[in-house]
């Protein structure tokens, strides 16, 4: 059985302002040195209940936030390509989404957004508005894969069961509006647990409910925005107004599928 751990550092435990995130400051460094403590707590986790094999992606910015050296030797690290080629192949049984955050738009989200914080203001898919979680959990669909667990602020972890109902969550954080967040004293536990019970029980977890062909849709904050993307996709997508591209797609095989750039 093996498990798939797709990161962000927003949601981190250890991640409580946005200079946490922000590469120039200080604080940085304590929110990676926080990811790289929570991929190791949950992959001791995923091996505790019955795991074979562990990958992990350090997918925030695009990676670069973990250092190798200091995550666990079990556990195998992915690119962006390697992690749809692993669900192509059937080589993942479950996935986690480690350091979520809620989508853009949502009260007392700690640093809300989708995709893009600086640019994307709704993202739907059949028209529903998507987080990054639901994202992802649409293409492991596609490959019958479940998203077993989310970790987070409360917020993101109540938000998840909104697409998944059975998804097992660990709230590590309370966000305090937007760009606050405190840390509970048995983060790491309350994630240890969690993770180990998800694993354990990851086939009682159905994946997200989409078949067949589905809509997207992209509504920027400005139109400027909206007409820079519009000029690289107008071959597959239609600009329905102006702040909001739309294509539909046959099936959602592939994160190319969700996306217009």
């Amino acid at each position: 059985m093996n498990v798939f751990i797709l990161t962000d550092l927003e949601g981190v435990d250890t991640v409580l302002t946005m200079d946490y995130v922000r590469t120039s400051k200080e604080e940085y460094a304590i929110g990676c040195r926080g990811l790289e403590k929570n991929i190791n707590l949950a992959t001791e986790a995923c091996f505790k209940a019955g795991a074979d094999r562990v990958f992990y992606l350090d997918a925030h910015g695009g990676g670069g936030n973990v250092d190798v050296a200091n995550i666990d030797p079990r556990a195998e690290k992915c690119t962006l390509d390697q992690w749809e080629e692993l669900l192509r192949s059937g080589q993942i049984d479950c996935q986690i989404e480690l350091g979520a955050h809620a989508r853009a738009g949502t009260i007392n989200g700690f640093l809300d957004h989708t995709v893009s914080s600086s640019e994307f203001f709704t993202y739907k898919v059949n028209g529903v508005e998507m987080s990054e979680l639901s994202l992802h959990a649409l293409v492991c669909a596609a490959y019958n894969v479940p998203v077993i667990a989310c970790t987070g602020d409360e917020t993101v972890c109540a938000q998840s069961k909104e697409y998944i109902p059975e998804i097992y969550t660990a709230a590590l954080k309370k966000a305090e509006g937007r760009n606050t967040a405190v840390r509970y004293e048995n983060a790491d536990q309350i994630l240890s647990e969690t993770i180990y019970e998800a694993v354990k029980n990851y086939k009682s977890v159905p994946c997200y409910p989409i078949k067949g062909a589905a809509t997207v849709e992209l509504t920027f904050y400005r139109t400027d925005m909206c007409e820079n993307v519009y000029a690289i996709c107008k071959d597959f997508a239609t600009r329905t107004d102006a702040r909001t591209l739309y294509r539909e797609v046959p099936a959602v095989t592939g994160y190319a599928d969700l996306r217009f750039w």
